[in-house]
């Protein structure tokens, strides 16, 4: 569960700043939400703080997110690397969460 909310905190930091890194745009823009709700979700599972049912909410959460980068891997104004290290990292952090969570 540890490595799942650290991929989070990660990931989240890097949604919420990819548009100084690679332009401002709306997609760049609508991924700065998602990055802070990542990096929070992750910080409560590191610190095991509100479990499980935050990590029930993460796994949610990074699921819709999994969804809708791999939705738009086509048209999205983000350069394919980085939407495909979000979908990569998105998988991870799903295939940890389950674990965690024993299903």
């Amino acid at each position: 569960m540890g490595a799942a909310g650290s991929l989070l905190v990660f990931t989240g930091v890097w949604h919420a700043f990819e548009w100084a890194m690679h332009g401002r745009n709306r997609d760049t823009a609508r991924l700065v939400p998602v990055g802070i709700l990542y990096a929070l979700m992750g910080w409560f599972i590191v610190t095991g703080q509100f479990m499980p049912w935050i990590a029930w909410m993460a796994l949610v959460l990074t699921s819709i997110g999994l969804v809708a980068a791999l939705s738009m891997r086509r048209t999205a104004a983000i350069p394919k690397w980085v939407l495909w290290s979000f979908i990569i990292v998105d998988a991870l952090i799903i295939a940890g969460l389950l674990s965690g969570l024993a299903l």
